[in-house]
């Protein structure tokens, strides 16, 4: 379903609802988040002697140090009568995986039909249970940034289609949230075509604070492949998931999970080495944070934390020897390391209890595959509030 179309079916459906049942006015929340930006590390420069001549190629430039607009974001959450609730999201945000400003638009939407207050069913636009991390919103993450692993396995950022959920209370200590969606494919073709289905479960165990979670995608998509004949794309089938646990209890917070799958639009290697659909990659990380309750009300809290993270992105390929067509290199070289690894140290600072909070968060590569350039180290200082 295109967006066009879904934000048609919202305003008819709220049309009806205002008609027909009671209208409650909605909760309005908004959200804001400034940065400063700062890399540290050099430029990689190789010493290029093809096309007759010396010369130095740059396959890495380290990223200008700037201020941003992180997001800025306004969310409408309602009710029409006891038994339908809906939400808008419009705003703008900078994708933290691609660097590219989305501009403002509706970033969420959703309409759900709720028979028992443990369960609904609707239409919606937004964030899908692929585990602890990739679920929650980016602001609400313990650092800064989501692991950079989520770009592939997250699959589409902000899904839109059919979603059933349930969170149900087993007993005091114990209960479930679930998730079943299906979801366009990556580019809103016709489901004959492509396809986007998950289901994830996030169980609240009996022991206090702890949570495990798992999902699992089944995704029909392009890969890049087409039909020798008609030169359309062929769409292919690939999968995702993963699993985890979280321990959040009195000031201690400790998450960790881990994700594998197969079939990747975006290849690290060459599809004659190992083709889209049968590339696997897995990933990984865990964190950890502390949380020193002051008694200033300047600052009624600081978190210090750190993250550790792991992304093998092709963990089937034995190795291969890679012509390097950036540099024109004529020199092949073996690649048979695609891990790329990252350790992050950082602090919340509190300036409220709950919605204004300072960030500071500083990255630095561990690990960097054989087919890649070293990235800068990061800092980032990060101002976010909202209502």
């Amino acid at each position: 379903m295109k967006l066009l179309t879904m934000i048609a079916l919202v305003l008819v459906l709220v049309l009806q609802m205002t008609l027909f049942a009671e209208l409650e006015l909605p909760e309005i929340h908004t959200n804001i988040v400034m940065q400063s930006e700062c890399y540290f590390g050099d430029d990689v420069v190789v010493q290029d002697s093809s096309w007759q001549g010396n010369f130095e190629n740059t396959i890495y430039k380290v990223p200008d140090s700037k201020f941003a607009v992180r997001s800025v974001m306004i969310e409408a959450i309602g009710k029409f009568g006891k038994n339908i609730e809906y939400n808008m999201e419009f705003g703008m945000s900078t994708c933290p995986f691609s660097g590219e400003a989305t501009g403002f638009g509706l970033k969420e939407t959703g309409v759900f039909y709720k028979p028992f207050e443990w369960i609904r069913l609707g239409l919606m636009k937004g964030h899908i249970m692929r585990g602890f991390e990739i679920y929650q919103c980016c602001t609400e993450v313990l650092t800064v940034e989501k692991p950079y692993s989520g770009a592939a396995f997250i699959g589409q950022c902000h899904a839109t289609g059919a979603v059933v959920e349930v969170d149900y209370d087993i007993s005091e200590s114990m209960g479930f949230s679930t998730q079943l969606a299906f979801l366009n494919g990556f580019s809103g073709e016709s489901f004959n075509k492509e396809y986007d289905r998950n289901i994830g479960l996030i169980f609240r165990t009996p022991l206090t604070g702890l949570s495990i979670c798992a999902y699992y995608n089944d995704i029909k998509q392009d890969l890049g492949k087409t039909d020798p004949i008609t030169f359309e794309p062929i769409y292919e089938k690939s999968n995702r998931m993963g699993f985890g646990a979280e321990f959040d209890f009195y000031n201690i917070f400790v998450r960790g999970e881990y994700y594998t799958g197969k079939g990747f639009a975006e290849s690290s290697v060459p599809d004659t080495t190992k083709t889209k659909k049968d590339l696997k990659k897995n990933a990984f990380y865990i964190e950890g944070a502390y949380k020193f309750k002051t008694k200033c009300d300047i600052i009624p809290y600081i978190q210090p934390y750190v993250m550790y993270q792991s992304w093998d992105k092709a963990s089937n390929v034995d190795g291969y020897y890679w012509d390097n067509t950036e540099t024109f290199i004529d020199d092949t070289i073996y690649c048979d390391d695609f891990v790329s690894s990252y350790f992050t140290a950082g602090i919340t600072i509190g300036l409220d209890e709950e919605h204004t909070k300072l960030k500071i968060d500083f990255e630095t590569p561990v690990d960097t595959p054989d087919n890649e350039s070293e990235q800068a180290k990061k800092l980032i200082i990060r101002l976010q509030t909202g209502f």
